[in-house]
Formats: C-alpha cells, sequence, structure tokens
C-alpha cells in the first residue's frame, strides 16, 4: 500500500511541475489579435531627449507602448512605458540630429501592433552644455575645472596633459551629477602645460575636446622644520595622553599625537601654530592616529574647521582670523563606529585631504577647530598634519 501512495505521490509531483515548467516565462494570455496602435502622437523634444505623447488604443488587453529605435552606433535601443500613462521618454541622444522612432503597442500576449512613426530632434545634451560651458583655470600646482550641468546628469570629466614623451593621457576622471561643480588636478610644475577636457555621459556620448594652455601657480609643500608650537589663550592643550602639538609635524604618524582629552565639552577645541613662513595656502592634510581605536572612532576630528591669519590677537580672540576650509571626515563603507572594512582603514591613513580656495588671504598662523568628533565631542587627536601653498 506504501508504494502504491508513494508511485501516486511521484506521478502528480511530475505532472505538476511539468505544468508548471510549460508556463515559465510565457504569456498568460495567448491570443493572436495585435492591438490597434496608438494615435494623435504629439512630440516634445528635450535636451537629448524627447517626450512622445500619444492616445492609447481601447483594447482590453493592452500592456504597455514600446518606442524603438536605432542610434549613431547601429544598435536598436528600446524603451517602454506602461498603459497606464500616455507618454514615453526616449534619452540618450548625443546631438541634435533627427531620429526617427517607431512606436508599438503591445497587448499581454506579447503582440505588437503596426508601427506608427514619428520623428523627433532633440534639443542640445547636456554633454555638448557642460563642454562648451566649462572653465579651465590656473590653480596651486595645476588647474580647476568649473563646470555646469543644469541637467545633474551623469558625467565623467576626463582631463588630459603630456606624459614626459609629449603624449596626452589621462590625469583625471572625475564623476558628478552636480548641478555645479570644481575639480583640480595637481601635480605639475609652474610652467606652461597643455591640458585637454572631454566630457562624457552615460550613453558613452562624448563632447569636443577642450583644449587649454594654463601655467600652473607655484606651489610647494611648506617646511615642517620651520613649524612652531603657538599657545594662546582659549586654545585646548594638546598634552593629555602624552601629546604634544609638536607631534603633529614629526613626519610621522605611529601613535604620537596631539591630543585634548576626553572630557566632554559642548564648546569647539582648538589648537593653534606657527608654520614659521607666510604663504597663500592652496591644500591642507590632517592624518588622526592610524590605528583601529581612532580610525573614524573615538576623539578624531569628524567635523572640523581650518582658521588662519597674518598676525593674531594676543588675546585669543578669532579677530583677524579667516576661516579657510571647513572638513568632514567620511567614513567610505557608512558602517556604524567600530566597525571597519579594508578600505576604510586606506583612507583613515590617508588623511582628510582638503583643497584651500585660491581668494583666500596669505597666513602664517593656523588653528584648527573641532566642532563634533566621532564621540559625539569636541575633542581632538592629531597625529600629522601638512600644508602646501605659495611661500614666495
Amino acid at each position: 500500500m506504501k508504494k502504491y501512495i508513494a508511485f501516486i505521490v511521484g506521478v502528480l509531483h511530475i505532472f505538476v511541475m511539468g505544468s508548471c515548467s510549460d508556463d515559465v516565462n510565457s504569456p498568460m494570455e495567448k491570443d493572436k489579435s495585435a492591438p490597434e496602435p496608438v494615435y494623435n502622437v504629439t512630440v516634445e523634444n528635450l535636451s537629448g531627449a524627447a517626450l512622445i505623447h500619444y492616445s492609447l488604443p481601447t483594447n482590453e488587453d493592452l500592456l504597455y507602448v514600446l518606442a524603438s529605435y536605432t542610434n549613431k552606433k547601429g544598435q536598436v535601443v528600446n524603451a517602454r512605458s506602461s498603459y497606464y500613462t500616455n507618454s514615453i521618454r526616449v534619452e540618450g541622444f548625443g546631438d541634435t540630429d533627427e531620429y526617427t522612432i517607431q512606436l508599438y503597442a503591445v497587448d499581454r500576449s506579447e503582440n505588437k501592433s503596426v508601427a506608427v512613426e514619428t520623428k523627433i530632434k532633440p534639443l542640445t545634451p547636456q554633454v555638448i552644455l557642460t563642454a562648451g560651458q566649462l572653465e579651465i583655470n590656473p590653480d596651486f600646482g595645476g588647474i580647476n575645472i568649473v563646470i555646469n550641468n543644469e541637467a545633474r546628469a551623469d558625467l565623467a570629466i576626463m582631463v588630459s596633459t603630456a606624459n614626459e614623451d609629449g603624449e596626452m593621457t589621462t590625469a583625471e576622471t572625475f564623476y558628478t551629477a552636480l548641478n555645479t561643480a570644481k575639480f583640480f588636478v595637481r601635480g605639475y610644475e609652474s610652467e606652461p602645460r597643455k591640458f585637454a577636457v572631454v566630457v562624457r555621459d552615460k550613453w558613452e556620448n562624448l563632447s569636443d575636446t577642450v583644449y587649454a594652455e594654463v601655467t600652473p601657480i607655484y606651489e610647494i609643500m611648506l617646511d615642517k622644520t620651520k613649524f612652531k608650537a603657538l599657545i594662546l589663550p582659549g586654545d585646548a592643550p594638546a598634552t593629555n595622553w602624552g601629546g604634544s602639538l609638536e607631534y603633529m609635524w614629526d613626519g610621522v604618524n605611529d601613535g604620537e599625537a596631539a591630543h585634548t582629552g576626553n572630557i566632554a565639552s559642548g564648546e569647539p577645541k582648538y589648537v593653534s601654530f606657527d608654520m614659521g613662513v607666510t604663504a597663500q595656502l592652496s591644500r591642507f592634510n590632517l592624518q588622526p592616529t592610524a590605528d583601529d581605536k581612532h580610525m573614524f572612532n573615538d576623539v578624531s576630528p569628524r567635523l572640523y574647521e581650518i582658521w588662519g591669519c597674518e598676525t593674531f590677537d594676543p588675546s585669543g580672540s578669532f579677530d583677524g582670523w579667516t576661516k579657510l576650509v571647513t572638513i568632514e571626515n567620511i567614513k567610505p563603507s557608512g558602517l556604524p563606529v567600530g566597525l571597519l572594512t579594508e578600505d576604510d582603514r586606506r583612507v583613515a591613513r590617508q588623511g582628510d585631504d582638503a583643497d584651500i580656495p585660491s581668494d583666500m588671504p596669505k597666513v602664517r598662523y593656523i588653528r584648527i577647530r573641532c566642532l563634533n568628533n566621532w564621540s559625539g565631542n569636541t575633542n581632538m587627536v592629531i597625529s600629522e598634519v601638512t600644508l602646501w601653498g605659495n611661500d614666495k
């Protein structure tokens, strides 16, 4: 009896599985009648795209509208829009040429109507607009590139310059979807140099190349042997846990650091030092202690400011000081405090890099002002600081 029941169950299992497998990925309805086509077609041309409006047929089993066209690479591109709407967007065009679009009404049996053809003529795409408006300006050790991206398109800004053999090679590629952005390419001598910029969008459309010959502004890493501690009224002591201001410029990140302590306070804490030279600053780097206890954790600065002045008020006030830049220490993984990936550790060891705007005044004295650390108060531990700029 048990063998008989098992046999019946096995047969039923085969029957059910066979029936299910026959229906996988096939339309629930299987008529062969094509729906009526769309009608009353109108076109709204957009930047690098078009919005096509239409009236839908009255077929009850209508599922979606398909727009199909061939791009400049000879590839057939399809876009779909459900029967709940009466428009479809076609995009990814890298020019303003005229394109022919075929529109099909498609039912639940995947029957397609006869094609309705319409012409579109996209407006200038963002990839071309951005390239036509971008600025290439001299900056410390290189250039800065200012772009506008009104459509907030996903763009890549590809920058090339000559290598040692005089061949144009990629120096940097920046990615952005911001409506405005500024990028820096640095590491070059202060002598005339040719740069080339190409803008690319997510459909691999490329702009024409924008060329510029620019002389980078002189920049040097400031000599840390000239740095000196400066302790003004109101400054936080940096001597907790064996710390010292001098550890911030000893050239190593070996655990010895300036440490303002662990006593929580709602007021920002700050430390000061003398660079020993007046300079137009261009870049700043801060490294917290590079171990798992302090990486994106503990009293490592999370949000802080860099201030500078050429002469200071001995009372310790911020009168005459200029805020040069605000820096946020961002954890790449986004994991909770105490959890680290190898990418987190790599970024933490590199420290925070910040570009200082070129319109900032020349300064000699620096203040680091902590607004928030990774423990939620304003103490800070700093292992190393490095500054670049024009000291001439």
